[in-house]
């Protein structure tokens, strides 16, 4: 059996892998998922070992938030990649695969984007 404070860093650490995937995903990087339902079981079965430690409850029930939110990335991912094969162009992945490129994190305020460069002056003759 894990001890209880192995098994929070361990909670902690999988949130932290969760949050770090979900933002490379809302980058339009694909994330490797194998093994993440493994692991999750893992850690509920371990903590319901453990009975009435509400710390290690607690941590259980910050993942839930991570977990929901890498669940709806790969749902707008995999939505992306649908109207990709049907020919529909998604301006927003567009720009957010544009952004990693260029090492600019998704989370860029629109004020914070370069603005245009000036307009080029027309010769008159």
């Amino acid at each position: 059996m894990t001890g209880t404070a192995t098994l929070r860093r361990d909670i902690q650490a999988l949130t932290a892998a969760l949050e770090e995937t979900r933002a490379q995903m809302e980058a339009g990087l694909a994330a490797d998922l194998t093994g993440l339902d493994t692991r999750v079981a893992t850690l509920c079965a371990e903590a319901q070992s453990v009975h009435g430690d509400a710390e290690l409850a607690a941590a259980l029930e910050r993942l839930l938030p991570t977990l929901d939110a890498v669940a709806a990335a790969l749902t707008r991912q995999r939505e992306t990649l649908a109207a990709a094969a049907e020919g529909r162009h998604d301006p927003h992945t567009a720009r957010q695969r544009a952004s990693a490129a260029y090492g600019r994190g998704a989370s860029a305020a629109p004020g914070d984007l370069p603005s245009d460069p000036p307009a080029t002056p027309s010769r008159q003759s």
